[in-house]
């Protein structure tokens, strides 16, 4: 590969990665948390490209000339640059996902903090499979909470599904939860992967190792929302 060729990849892949910062399409990679290591990232690839493109000019005169034909090929290595920069792909749904384990078949119990105050506080969906399942403490039991997600079918009904990056898309992970209740007879209603804010209680001694840890939670109030621009959990 020619040094032009090296400085032309250095500068688009620096030019790429700072685009999808721009764009905020870097949330369909990695999780927000990251983002100044992908503008450092950005910085540093385009300051590298233009100091050797500079270098490379500034030097061209006082060396030998070199006539040698390279192939053309080495330029396909620029495709998939342009294809990350430019073609964005869909966010993970729930096919995408590795289903979520809550806890292992012997759960490590211990006190979580009380959930917050006010009448139905949001809790996003793995920290709800997460208490239910290893929280000593109780704090869901009657309690009653909001979550959000999206309409998928379950094994024993309908069930509320959210995708959970801890780092990159890599490593997506699948939280749920089985709906049961008032809300969860309109549940026909919505086609599969239709968002819903729901408040409800979750059954207390519903996550077990019969349930894969997966917890049921009784809907009181279903809500419609549209679909959010980031439907990762973190």
């Amino acid at each position: 590969m020619s040094r032009e060729t090296q400085n032309v990849l250095l500068l688009l892949l620096g030019l790429g990665t700072g685009l999808m910062v721009v764009k905020g399409t870097y949330l369909h990679y990695v999780k927000p948390a990251l983002m100044p290591w992908l503008i450092a990232a950005a910085v540093f690839l385009i300051a590298l490209a233009l100091i050797s493109i500079v270098r490379d000019i500034r030097h061209r005169g006082s060396e030998p000339h070199d006539h040698q034909h390279r192939g053309w090929t080495v330029w396909l290595l620029l495709v998939p640059v342009a294809v990350t920069a430019f073609v964005i792909p869909p966010l993970i749904g729930a096919r995408g996902a590795t289903p979520e384990v809550a806890a292992a078949a012997k759960p490590q119990k211990r006190p979580f903090p009380p959930l917050p105050a006010g009448r139905a506080p949001s809790i996003l969906l793995p920290e709800v499979m997460m208490r239910a399942a290893t929280d000593s403490a109780g704090t869901l039991d009657g309690r009653l909470i909001t979550v959000t997600g999206f309409t998928m079918k379950g094994s024993a009904g309908p069930d509320l599904g959210r995708v959970v990056i801890v780092c990159c898309a890599a490593d997506a992970r699948l939280a749920r939860v089985h709906l049961s209740g008032p809300g969860a007879t309109a549940w026909p209603d919505y086609p599969e992967d239709t968002w819903l804010r729901i408040e409800g209680t979750v059954v207390s001694g519903s996550s077990n190792a019969a349930t894969s840890f997966v917890p049921t939670m009784t809907a009181i109030n279903v809500t419609k929302i549209g679909r959010p621009a980031n439907t990762y959990a973190y």
